[in-house]
C-alpha cells in the first residue's frame, strides 16, 4: 500500500474515534442529569375558619368609659427626733480601789525528825564493831607487799627507750635536712619567690652512698620542676656519712620529698 492511502485510513479511523467519544460523553451527561433530578414534593394546608374570627379585632363599643379617680393617700407625719444630751466637756473620774492582795499564809514548819532511841547494849556493840573495821584495814595496809623493783626497771627502761628514739629521729630529720641542701645546691631552677612547689621522689642508693636511682612518685604540678629536681639528685653523687646508730639499710631505697626552699 502507498503512504497516502495509509494516511487517509489513519484520517478515517481518528474520525471515528472522536465521534465516538463525542457521543459517549454526552451520554453521561444526559444520564447523570436525569438520576440527580427528582420530583417536588406535594405540600399540604390545613385551614381553620374559628381561629380567623377569634383572631380578627372587635368593633370599638359606643358607651364611653369612665374615668376611675384614686383618692390621694395621706403622708404620714414625720415624727420628731429627739435630741441627744449634751455631755460635759470634763468628767470626774472615780478613783479605783485596788484589789487587796490576799496575804501569803505562813507555811507550817516541819516537825525535827525523831531519833531512833537505841539501846544502851547496842550502841556499844556498834562502837566496837566500827573499831574493828578501823583495826582490820589499818593491817591490810601494813600486810601489804611493796613494789616490785623489775616493774620500775622495766618503766625506766622504757623511758629510756622514748628518749633514745626522739633522739635517733631528730638526728635523721637532721640528716636529711643536709641531703636536701646538697641536692639543692645542685639544682638549675628559676626561683621567682611566688611558688614553692614540692615533689616526692624514690632515692635508691649503693652502699657506698653513692645515687643510684630517683625515680618520681609524686609530682608538684610543674613538669619543669620535677625534671630539675630529679637530675639534682643524680648530679649529689653521693650521701653524707650516716649518723651515729642509723643503718645503711634503712636508707638503701627511701622516699624524699624535696622543695623549692624549706
Amino acid at each position: 500500500m502507498s503512504m497516502p492511502s495509509r494516511r487517509e485510513e489513519h484520517r478515517a479511523l481518528s474520525f471515528v474515534l472522536a465521534v465516538a467519544m463525542h457521543g459517549l460523553i454526552a451520554a453521561m451527561l444526559y444520564i447523570g442529569m436525569q438520576w440527580q433530578t427528582r420530583p417536588a414534593a406535594p405540600v399540604e394546608v390545613e385551614l381553620w375558619a374559628g381561629q380567623l374570627e377569634a383572631s380578627l379585632p372587635s368593633e370599638p363599643s359606643s358607651k364611653p368609659i369612665k374615668p376611675v379617680v384614686v383618692p390621694p393617700k395621706a403622708e404620714p407625719e414625720p415624727e420628731p427626733t429627739p435630741t441627744p444630751p449634751i455631755k460635759p466637756d470634763i468628767v470626774e473620774e472615780k478613783p479605783k480601789t485596788k484589789p487587796q492582795a490576799e496575804k501569803p499564809k505562813p507555811a507550817p514548819k516541819p516537825e525535827p525528825a525523831k531519833k531512833p532511841e537505841v539501846a544502851p547494849g547496842k550502841l556499844l556493840a556498834q562502837i566496837e564493831a566500827g573499831q574493828a573495821r578501823q583495826e582490820s584495814k589499818t593491817a591490810g595496809k601494813l600486810n601489804s607487799k611493796p613494789l616490785d623493783a623489775s616493774v620500775a626497771l622495766n618503766a625506766l627502761e622504757k623511758r629510756q627507750q622514748a628518749a633514745e628514739a626522739s633522739a635517733a629521729a631528730e638526728e635523721f630529720k637532721a640528716y636529711l635536712a643536709l641531703v636536701r641542701n646538697k641536692i639543692r645546691r645542685n639544682m638549675t631552677y628559676p626561683d621567682d619567690g611566688a611558688s614553692n612547689p614540692e615533689a616526692e621522689f624514690e632515692v635508691r642508693l649503693l652502699p657506698d652512698m653513692s645515687v643510684l636511682e630517683a625515680k618520681l612518685l609524686r609530682s608538684s604540678g610543674n613538669a619543669a620542676f620535677d625534671e630539675a629536681a630529679r637530675r639534682a639528685i643524680l648530679r649529689a653523687g653521693e650521701y653524707p656519712p650516716l649518723p651515729s646508730g642509723v643503718e645503711f639499710r634503712t636508707l638503701r631505697q627511701h622516699k624524699l620529698k624535696f622543695r623549692l626552699n624549706e
